[in-house]
């Protein structure tokens, strides 16, 4: 990209738009070295005096939220500078408001595609902050994943190692991003898969080898992959056959995510 978008703020409401608008603006922070922001506005409650079961409510709605932001981040954003922010009000002059106090670089958020009168009664919260922004706005039409697939559950733009990387700067990453195996990519291809395991195999050496040293010589032959739209019981199937943590996930010869198996058993929970 010509303009380094340092400051990426990404409003979020939790639904499956939304979270493909947190993976675009991922992507994007992971281009630049950003920061991304997450911004989720709570609904405006209005208490009645001597009922006091409204604050309560908002209170469980806010930790919620907090929840919900913490899974996110584990799930989608590891490696990834990131904060999250909670507010209430009306959403798309609440989003306005924040941005020009964060003054951010770039603003990404979803657009739910309203049509008819519920476009006409309810308006478009995209829309209105297009029409009010002072950054640049990028909105994310999103589309339908299938959850049977790997597409509907895998961690999108992954980090990723070098076949240069000391195996020090590997674990550091692991450490940070609280995962257990790292693609290596060499020139925008894929060319291994490092773990956990193989890194504390190594980090005892006294001289700081390279990925490359500990990948087997005929990994590019044995590697097992999938694509975005292999089944979630084939990608299973393949995970227990070949004792494996995680699968990279390629599409046209390009890595698109990572899916482990703690992805494939929240899937299998969350579906049955």
């Amino acid at each position: 990209m010509a303009f380094p978008y340092r400051k990426i703020m990404c409003p979020i409401d939790f639904d499956d738009s939304s979270l493909e608008a947190v993976d675009a603006a991922a992507h994007i922070a992971r281009q630049n070295d950003g920061t991304l922001i997450l911004v989720h506005i709570l609904p405006m409650i209005i208490e009645p005096t001597g009922l006091p079961v409204y604050g309560d409510l908002y209170k469980v709605q806010e930790e919620t939220a907090r929840q919900q932001l913490a899974d996110i981040l584990k799930t989608r954003l590891s490696g990834i500078k990131c904060e999250t922010s909670l507010h209430s009000g009306e959403p798309a002059q609440t989003i306005l408001n924040i941005q020009r106090k964060l003054v951010p670089d770039l603003l990404v958020m979803a657009t739910h595609g309203r049509k008819g009168f519920s476009h006409f009664f309810l308006g478009s919260v995209a829309e209105l902050v297009l029409r009010g922004a002072s950054c640049p706005v990028l909105t994310v039409r999103g589309a339908r994943q299938d959850k049977n697939t790997v597409a509907g559950w895998m961690t999108l733009n992954p980090v990723t190692a070098s076949p240069k990387d000391k195996m020090s700067a590997v674990h550091a990453k692991m450490l940070d991003g609280d995962f257990r195996c790292i693609p290596v990519v060499d020139r925008g291809k894929l060319v291994g898969i490092v773990t956990d395991r193989e890194v504390h195999q190594h980090l005892a050496d006294e001289k700081q080898i390279e990925v490359r040293a500990a990948m087997p010589e005929d990994i590019g032959e044995t590697l097992t992959t999938v694509t975005s739209a292999t089944s979630l019981k084939e990608a299973a199937r393949l995970m227990r056959e070949l004792k494996l943590e995680a699968l990279p996930v390629v599409d046209e010869e390009k890595l698109v995510g990572v899916i482990t198996t703690s992805d494939i058993l929240r899937a299998f929970a969350e579906t049955a």
